[in-house]
């Protein structure tokens, strides 16, 4: 069995820092009210370099990537510097998001499949998609006025999409000295095993993110086995607004996508159920 431990510290080269400059470089630009915080480079080539063996041969989900991590996992195999998965699907409710990484790996001439598509978490899973994955990764909104439930949001789906026998990646904040974080992860780490998944290996203080207002702020990053095949409660439904009032911080309405208008931060299509103030 892999160990996420044996692949801590690895040697970086011009080579790499090169690489991530170029996915830094052209990711969109984050917007803060919907949680998009992005991670720094040498924190992205770190968890490159930390996960890729466990992608080696999967099908692999990124449900959201503002970071670009599809990116520097399809990137660095491409290039040959890491294992390479079977296949990478990415989806995210910012078109900004879709269209970059499609435009990406096209311009890098990807080795691994890559395709991108538009969905929000709290709209219903796409049933052609449901249990095709054999790896989700994530790196959800923090939940620091929710308790975790934002989080738990995203497992509810990586459930619906991926197999039976899967695995995955959760990049969520943890600090012993942050409440909140603490609050957040005993919760999340509670649904995981309620929910038939053992938490295989836990890294803390790996990461840190463009966020002027703590920036000593770290992230620690989890592998998990599902063991049993239970279902989502929310399968083939909308999620409830108790999980969408605080999904990304404060109380706000969400949009269900937003659009590559050519904007810097794209435009919001607020014409669903949550586009109001439903609370």
């Amino acid at each position: 069995m892999k160990n996420l431990f044996a692949n801590l510290n690895p040697s970086i080269s011009q080579q790499m820092v090169n690489l991530a400059d170029q996915v830094t470089y052209r990711r969109p630009s984050a917007n803060r009210t919907f949680d998009q915080i992005f991670m720094h480079g040498g924190d992205m080539i770190q968890q490159t370099m930390l996960m890729h063996s466990f992608l080696s041969d999967k099908d692999v989900l990124f449900l959201g990537d503002g970071d670009g991590m599809s990116m520097m996992f399809g990137l660095f195999a491409t290039q040959g510097l890491t294992s390479k998965p079977k296949s990478l699907t990415v989806l995210d409710f910012d078109e900004r998001m879709v269209n970059n990484i499609d435009k990406f790996s096209k311009d890098f001439e990807f080795s691994v499949p890559v395709k991108a598509s538009i969905y929000n978490v709290i709209d219903k899973v796409d049933p052609d998609l449901k249990q095709k994955f054999d790896f989700f990764y994530i790196n959800p909104p923090y939940g620091s006025k929710n308790k975790g439930l934002s989080t738990i949001a995203w497992l509810h789906r990586c459930m619906e999409l991926c197999k039976q026998e899967s695995s995955g990646c959760l990049v969520i904040p943890y600090d012993e000295n942050v409440l909140w974080t603490v609050e957040a992860m005993r919760n999340i780490q509670d649904f995981l095993i309620k929910s038939g998944f053992v938490i295989r290996d836990m890294v803390t203080g790996m990461h840190s993110y463009h966020l002027p207002e703590a920036p000593g702020l770290t992230s620690a990053t989890l592998i998990v086995d599902r063991v049993e095949n239970t279902s989502s409660e929310f399968e083939g439904h909308i999620l409830p607004k108790e999980y969408v009032i605080n999904l990304y911080g404060k109380e706000r309405e969400i949009p269900k996508n937003i659009s590559d208008d050519g904007t810097i931060y794209g435009y919001p299509n607020y014409d669903w159920i949550y586009g109001t103030k439903f609370w």
